[in-house]
């Protein structure tokens, strides 16, 4: 196999996040992409130091395609219809693009650049939250606990494990109505003094 004509770091990575989406991200290897673009797997080091550079770059890529379409989302919008708008991205984010979507999940440890795009997804969430009257920290802990049913949601959706009768896309915004309705009620409207643990 010969190297392809115009080869470059980007398509080496879109065709990355290409066979992700189609295999998943435990099967995936540098063989496998090398062979999806008709490579000698050595030629794939001309563009990437190796695995984990490649997968640090596919969390870079999900990233920024997610917080790009997360601003357009929350474009115009607050409080309810906005709240909805960003979840049903997010969702639907993770079941266009499962495996870019899965390379999106890696902590940042240090690394400026991976920070700043996480920083991207979640200025959105931040806006619409303090849009319900929120204070600083009570926005950080709705929108962690938001992304944390949102995940394990389209996670497990993913996965083929809700298997009832009842619709999942339903149960979805029956989530987010329970989250929209309490922070209509003014629950939380107020900046709660921290929990501390003892001792």
């Amino acid at each position: 196999m010969s190297a392809s004509v115009g080869l470059d770091r980007a398509r080496v990575v879109e065709a990355a996040a290409a066979l992700v989406d189609e295999q998943g991200t435990e099967s995936f290897t540098l063989a496998a992409l090398a062979a999806r673009l008709g490579i000698r797997s050595q030629s794939i080091y001309a563009h990437v130091a190796g695995l984990d550079q490649l997968r640090r770059a596919l969390a870079l890529l999900a990233l920024e395609d997610l917080g790009r379409r997360l601003g357009r989302a929350a474009m115009g919008r607050s409080g309810r219809n906005a709240l909805h708008a960003l979840a049903e991205v997010h969702a639907a984010f993770a079941a266009e693009r499962p495996g870019l979507y899965a390379c999106s999940l890696r902590s940042p440890k240090g690394d400026e650049e991976l920070a700043r795009r996480i920083n991207g997804v979640s200025e959105p969430w931040y806006a619409v939250l303090a849009s319900f009257g929120l204070g600083p920290s009570e926005v950080a802990h709705y929108h962690r606990i938001l992304w944390a049913a949102i995940h394990g949601f389209v996670t497990l959706r993913g996965q083929g494990l809700m298997t009832r009768d009842a619709d999942p896309d339903r149960s979805f915004r029956l989530m987010i109505d329970l989250f929209t309705d309490s922070l209509d009620a003014g629950g939380a409207a107020t900046e709660k003094e921290d929990i501390r643990p003892i001792g």
